[in-house]
């Protein structure tokens, strides 16, 4: 039963399991109305579609695989049309989970900072699985926060009128990150709750390796952290597009943002299996991201 609250939830579902049906639970519990949008998934959903349906949650199909950020578009404007008339949006993925009163701590942060009078376009969480999101220091007791992950982000609908929705030509990855930055390039600020935990996989993790050799570490094999091997195309493409964006307004975070990305892929493909295919997809969204290329990839 779904509670009074001035949140709806998004979540943007691809091949849904019935994971997602228990986190749609769960997470009805702490928000007014879930939006779960269906972004075009090959396989037949109907079934994990209505029981989102019978838990009490409205369902947008899409008629194609849009991208992340077409999929939460449709899935913000849908909660907008909807009699429940949000104030704030929070952004899903369907393997995230909300743990006990994290809706409320991340609304508490928001009163927080504009109680002393911080602009706010996003509130993420403290961390995510235990690992600290990104901070940039703090006014007035309020933690500032750098590029977050869209998962578990709750943006004031204030925002959206302000800002605009998410930047679908990006089709997945840098989605947050371009709001991100269209936020502070509008003054508007991302805060963190510190107090707030999310339960989301970042990345895959895989036994590190050279020439078919396990490393191990203290006698534990040591892991690395990676992406599927399609998605560093996007990494790597829409990095570029959003530098070539943003790098006047923003040069610091341009820069970071590029050294960390070539490190990332500088180890993976030193320690970890799969090097072929993901220096190609890599170099391929290099290659797109210098043309100015956008949407989903072509294949060619």
């Amino acid at each position: 039963m779904q509670i009074n609250s001035p949140v709806t939830a998004v979540i943007s579902l691809y091949n849904p399991s019935n994971e997602a049906v228990s986190n749609c639970a769960a997470l009805i519990e702490q928000v007014g109305h879930v939006v779960a949008v269906d972004d075009g998934s090959p396989q037949d959903t109907s079934e994990i579609l209505g029981q989102l349906e019978k838990l009490g949650a409205t369902v947008v199909r899409m008629g194609r695989n849009s991208g992340i950020a077409s999929a939460l578009n449709a899935g913000i404007r849908a909660a907008r049309a909807h009699p429940s008339n949000p104030r704030f949006i929070m952004t899903m993925d369907q393997d995230s989970r909300l743990e006990p009163g994290y809706t409320r701590k991340l609304l508490a942060a928001y009163d927080s900072a504009t109680a002393k009078s911080v602009r706010v376009a996003m509130v993420a969480p403290g961390n995510i699985s235990g690992i600290p999101t990104r901070r940039r220091g703090n006014i007035g007791g309020t933690v500032l926060g750098g590029e977050p992950i869209q998962s578990g982000l709750l943006i004031p609908v204030e925002a959206l009128d302000s800002l605009g929705l998410l930047m679908d030509e990006l089709f997945i990855d840098g989605v947050d990150t371009e709001y991100y930055l269209r936020a502070r390039q509008d003054g508007q600020e991302s805060i963190v709750a510190s107090d707030a935990t999310l339960d989301h996989a970042l990345g895959a993790m895989v036994p590190a390796s050279i020439f078919g050799v396990r490393i191990s570490v203290a006698g534990r094999t040591l892991p690395v952290r990676t992406a599927a091997t399609y998605r560093y195309y996007y990494i790597f493409r829409n990095r570029l597009l959003l530098v070539s964006r943003y790098w006047r307004s923003q040069p610091g975070w341009a820069l970071k943002g590029i050294l960390a990305d070539y490190r990332h892929l500088a180890i993976v493909t030193t320690l970890a299996p799969g090097r072929g295919p993901r220096l190609s997809s890599a170099l391929a969204g290099v290659r797109d991201g210098l043309r100015g290329v956008s949407g989903p990839r072509v294949v060619r």
